[in-house]
């Protein structure tokens, strides 16, 4: 029993660790686009969901939110089983590796800016990551699920893209169709959701493991 509480305790004190950055990161980040920009509030909310970053981090958010606060509602069931967290642990993981590995060098925050992105993606998908590892009952997950997880970048890729045809942008240079083409675009686009698809393997291989230890 008091194992049970104490993981309980460290479970609830770190998805509130990450609520709290997320609460703090969000807002912050969306006042930056509208101080620094002529949008409209619209064209603004627009613009600030067009990152994959950001959509994901609000993903993180909303599932924080219904473990810490939400049990009464029925919606809270889908947040806590144990293939939507790992699908959300994927995602942002994801978020953490592209931007440190392929955008940090292309990118000079400062300020806010620079806070809110450690934020974004060093500090909270470490945090995430730790709590699916640690908190989180990892239960048998068939790898046939992870095409259900494809969904949500594929379609993140395919907006993306014909948003920018229309628009002129594009959130990420790797998918930056005027500057690439279109080929390369799509091409870029295609390695990053292998790289879901591996990710995925990954934490579903993890969870195994971790079953194959405890007993």
């Amino acid at each position: 029993m008091e194992k049970q509480n104490t993981t309980k305790i460290g479970n609830e004190v770190l998805l509130g660790i990450i609520l709290a950055l997320e609460l703090y990161a969000l807002p912050t980040q969306f006042y930056l686009l509208i101080e620094q920009s002529e949008f409209t509030l619209f064209g603004a909310l627009v613009r600030f969901f067009s990152f994959f970053t950001i959509l994901t981090n609000s993903v993180v958010l909303i599932c924080s939110t219904f473990n810490l606060f939400g049990r009464r509602f029925k919606i809270s069931a889908f947040f806590r089983k144990n293939a939507t967290i790992t699908a959300i642990t994927v995602y942002i993981v994801i978020v953490g590796l592209v931007f440190n590995l392929l955008l940090r060098q292309v990118v000079d925050l400062k300020g806010l800016h620079r806070i809110v992105s450690e934020i974004f993606h060093t500090v909270v998908p470490i945090l995430f990551f730790f709590y699916w590892l640690f908190y989180v009952d990892l239960e048998k997950i068939s790898f046939k699920t992870i095409m259900l997880w494809l969904i949500y970048p594929i379609i993140y890729v395919v907006y993306t893209l014909f948003h920018g045809v229309y628009t002129d942008f594009y959130p990420y240079p790797f998918i930056d169709a005027v500057k690439l083409g279109f080929p390369t675009a799509i091409t870029n686009g295609l390695f990053v959701l292998l790289s879901f698809v591996i990710l995925s393997y990954v934490l579903i291989f993890v969870s195994k493991l971790k079953n194959i230890l405890i007993r």
